[in-house]
Protein backbone atom coordinates (compact mmCIF):
# COMPACT_ATOMS: atom_id res chain seq x y z
CA UNK A 1 0.00 0.00 0.00
CA UNK A 2 3.13 2.50 0.66
CA UNK A 3 4.68 1.84 -2.45
CA UNK A 4 1.52 2.31 -3.99
CA UNK A 5 1.03 5.41 -2.76
CA UNK A 6 4.75 6.75 -3.12
CA UNK A 7 3.95 5.77 -6.89
CA UNK A 8 0.84 7.92 -7.22
CA UNK A 9 2.34 11.18 -5.07
CA UNK A 10 5.43 10.75 -7.87
CA UNK A 11 3.49 11.79 -10.62
CA UNK A 12 2.93 15.22 -8.95
CA UNK A 13 6.62 15.87 -7.19
CA UNK A 14 9.76 13.58 -7.07
CA UNK A 15 10.12 11.39 -4.37
CA UNK A 16 13.97 10.89 -3.35
CA UNK A 17 15.05 7.36 -2.64
CA UNK A 18 18.46 7.60 -1.96
CA UNK A 19 21.40 9.61 -2.92
CA UNK A 20 25.42 7.77 -3.24
CA UNK A 21 28.20 8.57 -5.07
CA UNK A 22 31.27 5.99 -6.51
CA UNK A 23 34.71 6.60 -7.70
CA UNK A 24 33.20 7.64 -11.10
CA UNK A 25 30.29 9.42 -10.78
CA UNK A 26 30.66 12.22 -7.73
CA UNK A 27 26.56 12.17 -7.18
CA UNK A 28 24.27 9.57 -7.97
CA UNK A 29 20.61 9.63 -6.71
CA UNK A 30 17.31 7.57 -7.09
CA UNK A 31 13.66 8.90 -7.17
CA UNK A 32 10.30 8.19 -7.75
CA UNK A 33 8.94 9.90 -10.59
CA UNK A 34 5.74 9.60 -12.68
CA UNK A 35 5.42 6.48 -11.07
CA UNK A 36 8.66 4.63 -11.16
CA UNK A 37 12.26 5.12 -10.39
CA UNK A 38 14.77 6.52 -12.29
CA UNK A 39 18.47 6.78 -11.67
CA UNK A 40 20.48 10.22 -12.10
CA UNK A 41 23.88 11.60 -12.16
CA UNK A 42 24.51 14.99 -10.58
CA UNK A 43 23.58 16.44 -14.33
CA UNK A 44 21.75 13.97 -16.12
CA UNK A 45 18.82 11.27 -16.45
CA UNK A 46 20.99 8.16 -16.26
CA UNK A 47 18.34 5.27 -16.15
CA UNK A 48 14.71 4.84 -16.91
CA UNK A 49 13.53 8.44 -17.55
CA UNK A 50 14.63 10.67 -20.94
CA UNK A 51 17.24 8.07 -21.39
CA UNK A 52 14.72 4.92 -22.00
CA UNK A 53 12.58 7.19 -24.48
CA UNK A 54 16.05 8.01 -26.33
CA UNK A 55 16.57 3.90 -26.24
CA UNK A 56 13.20 3.15 -27.25
CA UNK A 57 13.55 5.52 -29.99
CA UNK A 58 16.88 3.87 -30.89
CA UNK A 59 15.29 0.00 -31.02
CA UNK A 60 12.34 1.05 -33.00
CA UNK A 61 12.54 0.38 -36.20
CA UNK A 62 14.70 -3.05 -35.51
CA UNK A 63 12.18 -5.24 -33.57
CA UNK A 64 12.66 -8.03 -36.19
CA UNK A 65 16.38 -7.81 -35.82
CA UNK A 66 16.01 -7.71 -31.70
CA UNK A 67 13.90 -11.14 -32.12
CA UNK A 68 16.07 -12.82 -34.25
CA UNK A 69 18.96 -12.13 -32.48
CA UNK A 70 21.07 -14.61 -30.74
CA UNK A 71 23.29 -12.11 -28.30
CA UNK A 72 23.02 -8.49 -27.34
CA UNK A 73 25.60 -6.41 -26.01
CA UNK A 74 25.06 -3.40 -24.57
CA UNK A 75 28.20 -1.40 -23.91
CA UNK A 76 26.95 1.13 -20.93
CA UNK A 77 24.53 -0.58 -18.98
CA UNK A 78 23.47 2.10 -16.85
CA UNK A 79 20.74 0.87 -14.19
CA UNK A 80 18.76 -1.64 -17.52
CA UNK A 81 17.23 0.83 -19.21
CA UNK A 82 17.41 -1.39 -22.28
CA UNK A 83 16.88 -4.09 -20.24
CA UNK A 84 13.05 -3.04 -19.85
CA UNK A 85 12.20 -2.75 -23.39
CA UNK A 86 14.34 -5.48 -24.61
CA UNK A 87 11.81 -7.61 -21.75
CA UNK A 88 8.52 -5.92 -22.06
CA UNK A 89 8.35 -4.48 -25.22
CA UNK A 90 10.26 -7.43 -27.40
CA UNK A 91 10.09 -10.56 -25.16
CA UNK A 92 13.86 -11.03 -26.00
CA UNK A 93 14.85 -13.92 -24.02
CA UNK A 94 18.47 -15.03 -25.75
CA UNK A 95 21.73 -14.23 -24.29
CA UNK A 96 22.39 -10.32 -23.40
CA UNK A 97 25.66 -8.99 -22.06
CA UNK A 98 25.78 -5.49 -20.40
CA UNK A 99 28.99 -3.88 -19.83
CA UNK A 100 28.88 -1.20 -16.85
CA UNK A 101 32.15 0.25 -15.46
CA UNK A 102 30.56 1.57 -12.40
CA UNK A 103 30.43 -0.93 -9.47
CA UNK A 104 27.74 0.97 -7.83
CA UNK A 105 25.52 1.16 -10.44
CA UNK A 106 25.28 -1.95 -10.99
CA UNK A 107 25.25 -2.42 -7.22
CA UNK A 108 21.61 -0.17 -7.44
CA UNK A 109 20.51 -2.17 -10.48
CA UNK A 110 20.37 -5.39 -8.30
CA UNK A 111 18.91 -3.92 -5.14
CA UNK A 112 16.20 -1.80 -7.27
CA UNK A 113 15.50 -2.88 -10.82
CA UNK A 114 16.80 -6.51 -11.51
CA UNK A 115 13.68 -8.69 -9.94
CA UNK A 116 11.20 -6.25 -12.36
CA UNK A 117 12.07 -8.27 -15.30
CA UNK A 118 12.82 -12.02 -16.53
CA UNK A 119 15.28 -11.01 -18.96
CA UNK A 120 18.71 -12.10 -16.87
CA UNK A 121 21.84 -10.33 -17.98
CA UNK A 122 24.86 -11.13 -17.86
CA UNK A 123 26.45 -8.08 -16.41
CA UNK A 124 30.02 -7.22 -16.39
CA UNK A 125 31.99 -4.22 -14.40
CA UNK A 126 34.55 -3.39 -17.01
CA UNK A 127 35.36 -0.32 -19.04
CA UNK A 128 33.98 -0.78 -22.77
CA UNK A 129 37.24 -0.86 -24.20
CA UNK A 130 38.70 -3.36 -21.58
CA UNK A 131 36.24 -5.34 -22.09
CA UNK A 132 36.16 -5.20 -26.25
CA UNK A 133 39.92 -6.04 -25.82
CA UNK A 134 39.06 -9.24 -23.71
CA UNK A 135 36.29 -10.58 -25.24
CA UNK A 136 36.13 -12.64 -28.70
CA UNK A 137 32.40 -12.99 -29.29
CA UNK A 138 30.40 -11.63 -31.93
CA UNK A 139 27.25 -9.96 -31.46
CA UNK A 140 23.93 -9.45 -33.33
CA UNK A 141 23.02 -6.49 -32.09
CA UNK A 142 25.44 -3.64 -30.31
CA UNK A 143 24.60 -0.38 -28.32
CA UNK A 144 26.44 1.96 -28.00
CA UNK A 145 25.18 4.11 -24.68
CA UNK A 146 28.50 5.34 -23.33
CA UNK A 147 28.43 9.01 -21.26
CA UNK A 148 29.93 10.99 -19.15
CA UNK A 149 27.61 13.24 -17.55
CA UNK A 150 26.18 14.96 -20.40
CA UNK A 151 28.78 14.45 -22.35
CA UNK A 152 30.04 12.04 -25.25
CA UNK A 153 32.25 9.46 -24.28
CA UNK A 154 35.98 9.66 -25.36
CA UNK A 155 35.96 6.30 -26.79
CA UNK A 156 33.84 7.73 -29.93
CA UNK A 157 36.98 9.37 -30.99
CA UNK A 158 38.79 6.37 -31.06
CA UNK A 159 39.27 4.66 -33.94
CA UNK A 160 40.79 1.27 -32.36
CA UNK A 161 37.64 1.04 -30.28
CA UNK A 162 35.97 1.80 -33.05
CA UNK A 163 37.19 -1.12 -35.11
CA UNK A 164 36.95 -3.36 -32.10
CA UNK A 165 33.28 -2.90 -32.13
CA UNK A 166 32.98 -3.55 -35.90
CA UNK A 167 35.21 -6.72 -34.77
CA UNK A 168 32.47 -8.24 -32.33
CA UNK A 169 29.48 -7.28 -34.45
CA UNK A 170 28.38 -10.71 -36.67
CA UNK A 171 27.99 -10.99 -39.98
CA UNK A 172 24.57 -9.09 -40.94
CA UNK A 173 24.35 -7.66 -37.37
CA UNK A 174 23.66 -4.10 -36.49
CA UNK A 175 25.12 -1.58 -34.17
CA UNK A 176 23.40 1.59 -32.35
CA UNK A 177 25.01 4.40 -31.07
CA UNK A 178 23.08 6.95 -28.57
CA UNK A 179 25.09 10.46 -29.00
CA UNK A 180 24.64 13.45 -28.20
CA UNK A 181 25.24 16.91 -30.30
CA UNK A 182 24.93 20.59 -28.50
CA UNK A 183 27.43 22.17 -29.79
CA UNK A 184 29.46 22.80 -32.48
CA UNK A 185 32.63 20.62 -30.93
CA UNK A 186 30.44 17.90 -30.37
CA UNK A 187 28.95 18.23 -34.24
CA UNK A 188 32.34 17.97 -35.45
CA UNK A 189 33.33 14.59 -33.37
CA UNK A 190 29.59 13.15 -34.56
CA UNK A 191 30.97 14.09 -38.13
CA UNK A 192 33.86 11.89 -37.73
CA UNK A 193 32.78 9.35 -36.09
CA UNK A 194 30.00 8.84 -38.87
CA UNK A 195 32.85 8.96 -41.16
CA UNK A 196 34.85 6.57 -39.49
CA UNK A 197 31.82 3.92 -39.34
CA UNK A 198 31.24 4.43 -42.88
CA UNK A 199 34.91 3.11 -43.44
CA UNK A 200 34.07 -0.01 -41.47
CA UNK A 201 30.25 -0.36 -42.42
CA UNK A 202 28.40 -1.03 -45.40
CA UNK A 203 25.05 1.42 -44.48
CA UNK A 204 25.44 4.07 -41.59
CA UNK A 205 22.26 6.45 -40.80
CA UNK A 206 21.20 9.15 -38.50
CA UNK A 207 18.64 10.15 -36.96
CA UNK A 208 18.51 13.46 -34.43
CA UNK A 209 16.17 12.50 -31.23
CA UNK A 210 14.60 15.41 -28.83
CA UNK A 211 16.80 18.34 -30.41
CA UNK A 212 20.22 16.81 -28.90
CA UNK A 213 20.72 13.09 -29.53
CA UNK A 214 22.02 11.32 -32.54
CA UNK A 215 20.99 8.17 -32.89
CA UNK A 216 23.65 6.16 -35.69
CA UNK A 217 23.22 2.90 -36.75
CA UNK A 218 25.51 1.12 -38.50
CA UNK A 219 25.01 -2.29 -40.58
Amino acid sequence: MKKILIQLCSFFWDIPILKTSSPQNEYLELVWTNGKKILNTKDANFSFGNASKVIEKALTPYAQEIQEAQNILILGFGCGSAIELLDRKYNYKNKLIGVEYDAKIIDLYHEHFANQFQLKPKIVCSDAADFLRQDYAKYDIILVDLFKELENSILLKDSIFLKAIKSHTAFGGLTIFNTISRSEAESTLLSTLIIELGMLYKNVTTEIFQDINNIIVAK
